[in-house]
């Protein structure tokens, strides 16, 4: 699993959760697109956690699109804005959540993400 979130503490907080899941292995965590795209190339994970930036919301949803198109994982995408929902889908995600939402909620995407991915 790849995450990307421009926010250390938020970045740090998800990584923290992913690595007491027994069946989640995070293969990198980035702030920005291009060691995103770069360890995605090398890494090929089954899922990309996606932030889409309030104010930076083309790049979040440029990187979606390149992920979709260009590797072979599922991203899931989340914002602090769930009026992102329809163009993060539209961009290539097959999941969204909310950033504010509960953290089961963003796992269980993960993991169902990953089952899709697999197929």
């Amino acid at each position: 699993m790849l995450v990307v979130e421009e926010d250390a503490r938020v970045q740090g907080a998800i990584t923290a959760t992913i690595a007491l899941e027994t069946d989640l292995i995070l293969v990198g965590a980035y702030a920005d697109t291009a060691n995103a795209l770069a360890a995605a190339a090398l890494s090929r994970p089954a899922v990309a956690l996606v932030n889409v930036p309030r104010l930076e919301k083309e790049l979040g949803l440029d990187l979606i699109r390149a992920l979709s198109l260009t590797s072979s994982c599922a991203v899931v995408a989340m914002s602090a804005r769930g009026g992102l929902r329809r163009a993060a889908l539209d961009a290539g995600a097959v999941a969204f959540v909310q950033k504010s939402g509960d953290i089961d909620a963003m796992l269980a995407a993960v993991r169902h993400a990953g089952g899709q991915a697999r197929r």
